[in-house]
């Protein structure tokens, strides 16, 4: 499932891992599945990292909350700590591109990639990020026998200076810089171990 990973082709990349072998092969697939009801429950990402971190909304075109599993194109609102994006009502926006699940007779993997994208409940199709819409968020579970490994991989992180607002511009780079120098690295870092972390399956 790694080579489902976007590639990095420009640009930053950002790599977290974590891995956990359970006592039984029957513990790991249950841990597995604890794991993959979390990944795909985005709206409760924020209660995963126990930190001050972004929080992360499924929402519709209206802007409604949509309080279900993440599905493949669907739209998630993120809040991030510090200044918000001017011409997106403060926030920064993702569609989930892709979710793809696997399972045989050694194991089971899920693998759910995030692209940055243009605010749904506006008309402006600038895209409503401090990355640029190259950059893709990946997050991969792989269960193989009683041994789970975890990856969050950061492809293509460009900072989004292209938008037609210069408030815009002028926020992404600030965030974007910071995220680039590694601000971002511990909220995906604890997201990974949170959802990896044994004690609380």
């Amino acid at each position: 499932m790694e080579k489902n990973i976007p590639k990095q082709v420009e640009g930053k990349s950002l790599d977290c891992f974590k891995t956990v072998d359970l006592p039984s092969l029957e513990e790991a697939t249950t841990f597995f599945k604890h794991i993959k009801r979390k990944l795909i429950d985005v709206n409760h990402w924020n209660e995963i990292t126990k930190a001050p971190s972004a929080t992360f909304t499924i929402v519709d075109a209206s802007g409604h909350t949509i309080e279900r599993p993440v599905k493949k194109h669907d739209h998630i609102r993120i809040d991030i700590p510090g200044p918000g994006l001017p011409s997106a009502k403060g926030y920064d926006w993702v569609h989930v591109e892709d979710i793809t699940e696997r399972a045989n007779a050694e194991g089971a993997d899920i693998l759910l990639t995030l692209r940055p994208c243009s605010d749904p409940t506006q008309e402006d199709t600038d895209t409503a990020h401090f990355f640029k819409r190259l950059a893709t968020s990946s997050i991969l579970v792989e269960q193989k026998g009683r041994h789970i490994s975890l990856h969050y991989a950061g492809r293509n992180e460009i900072i989004n200076t292209d938008n037609a607002s210069m408030l815009d511009n002028l926020r992404n780079f600030m965030v974007g810089l910071g995220a680039k120098m590694g601000a971002s690295f511990p909220q995906w870092k604890a997201l990974i171990e949170g959802l990896g972390d044994a004690d609380n399956h």
